[in-house]
């Protein structure tokens, strides 16, 4: 600071200013040096720093679950991965660590064989995978949605594991594309397939056949017992092989649909071991179901049936006998009206006099019938365990008859019910706690409008009583918005 005053003595010479500058600019320098000396001591630390705490991650890499699951364990969930739609997850999980290389090496992880015509080299990505599977069995899904590609070539490749084949997916656009496909794994054994699956988005063309080469193409394969089909025209029984015990026919593609009870008889009744049948006409915006036959059909093994779509779909019930039928699924595409269906009542009723009182389970979705059709239904049912009501006037007294009409009643589901009440339902899990009963062991109520809070916790005391929709509730899907509840 002497040196600074001085500076500005007014008797000091020009050369004594130069030589003070001179000595202030060797004191920065001098600082600057120290300066740079410090910040790259500063440096050297941090460097140090990021390689000790590189050297933590690794190691703690060492001791998390994943590094400490045994292979078998990451062997099942990459192969889960695949089974939910990440094909890719072999080769993805292969470049995380030496220990998920390894696990990914077993051949269950590539036993989902993913085929689309439109990928690169497709001929060679099946053969890799194929070869990395070895000998486990193998789900196969074809792709021909945009082109056909060398789907020929590919096919000779995956028929010479036909041995080894547990279920097919084969989504096309044309019907012809597919049956070219299927007709390839014809005259053949398969012994371990047990699914087909089948989706075609545009029909025939004029000239065309209607037929889908299923049974000429399977009809050997001992264990194949289920069949879900995506068409817009309805399959006939000499299109699905003939030991099928689950069919699930989907004839959503087309805004209009005309089908007959004559062409439900005539797929049904070419199926001797058919257990469960499903068919959907859900998209359908004007469906004509004509009821062009009166003859009845008895169907001795059929276990399950589920009809999807108009009311006039439902006209099938009064054409069969359903004599070991266990579970009954109607479930309305149509808007809800707010009054009974009187044309579902009446055919509810027709179906149970014909002598298929063997219920166990009931759902009405979006289904409404009147009180004496109820009260028939149940009267004939009296095994019945699950009820399942969506969008229904059920009353308090025919809840409260259920008592006696199905004493072995467990499971109770109810959804947008309008008019009962958490009284009554109180009332009727309570008259079940009685010795010798049957007690409720799950109730489930979702906006039914007139059970209160006390009601719930009533029931609460007595069973287990649902309020929330589960991940994979139908009325989840219905709802997009609940996901973000």
């Amino acid at each position: 600071m002497e040196d600074i005053r001085n500076a500005q003595h007014p008797a000091e010479t020009e050369e004594d200013i130069r030589r003070s500058i001179a000595r202030h600019e060797h004191s920065v320098a001098d600082l600057q040096t120290e300066i740079e000396n410090l910040m790259h001591g500063i440096r050297t630390l941090r460097f140090q720093i990021i390689k000790h705490e590189e050297a933590i991650r690794i190691h703690k890499g060492k001791i998390t679950l994943a590094r400490r699951l045994p292979l078998e364990i990451l062997a099942t969930i990459f192969e889960k991965c695949t089974l939910d739609g990440w094909t890719r997850a072999p080769l993805a999980v292969s470049h995380v660590c030496s220990e998920w290389r390894r696990a990914a090496q077993t051949p269950a992880v590539w036993s989902q064989v993913y085929v689309s015509v439109d990928s690169p080299d497709p001929y060679g990505r099946t053969q890799f995978w194929l070869a990395k599977s070895q000998s486990v069995a193998i789900d196969i899904t074809i792709d021909l949605q945009n082109s056909a590609g060398p789907i020929y070539e590919i096919m000779d490749l995956l028929v010479l594991h036909r041995s080894r084949w547990r279920s097919l997916t084969l989504a096309s656009f044309q019907l012809t594309a597919a049956n070219d496909v299927l007709q390839r794994c014809a005259d053949g054994v398969y012994p371990i397939l047990r699914t087909l699956r089948v989706s075609v988005d545009e029909e025939v063309v004029p000239g065309d056949s209607e037929t889908l080469s299923l049974r000429d193409s399977f009809d050997n394969c001992p264990q194949l017992r289920s069949c879900i089909i995506n068409r817009n025209l309805p399959p006939s029984g000499r299109d699905i092989p003939s030991n099928i015990t689950n069919l699930s026919v989907n004839l959503d593609g087309l805004s209009t649909i005309l089908l007959s009870v004559e062409t439900l008889m005539d797929l049904l009744l070419d199926l001797p071991l058919l257990e469960n049948f499903s068919i959907s006409l859900a998209q359908a915006q004007e469906t004509t179901f004509t009821r062009d036959t009166e003859r009845l059909a008895t169907l001795p093994t059929l276990k399950e049936l589920t009809l999807v779509g108009q009311a006039d779909l439902f006209a099938v019930l009064r054409n069969v006998h359903t004599p070991a039928i266990l579970r009954l699924h109607l479930i309305s595409s149509a808007e809800p009206i707010p009054v009974s269906d009187q044309w579902t009542g009446l055919t509810l009723s027709q179906w149970v006099d014909l002598g298929n009182t063997s219920l166990e389970l009931l759902e009405l979705r979006d289904v409404d019938v009147a009180e004496d059709v109820f009260i028939a239904c149940f009267t004939a049912s009296r095994d019945l365990k699950t009820l399942e009501l969506h969008d229904s006037e059920i009353s308090d007294a025919v809840i409260e008859s259920l008592h006696v009409l199905c004493p072995t009643l467990a499971v109770l589901d109810l959804r947008w019910c309008g008019q009962v009440t958490g009284r009554a339902l109180v009332r009727f899990v309570q008259s079940r706690m009685v010795m010798g009963s049957t007690p409720i062991e799950i109730i489930t109520i979702i906006n039914c409008s007139f059970v209160e809070e006390q009601d719930i916790l009533d029931l609460a005391c007595n069973t287990v009583c649902r309020l929330v929709i589960d991940l994979n509730d139908h009325c989840r899907e219905q709802i997009p918005h609940l996901d973000a509840l």
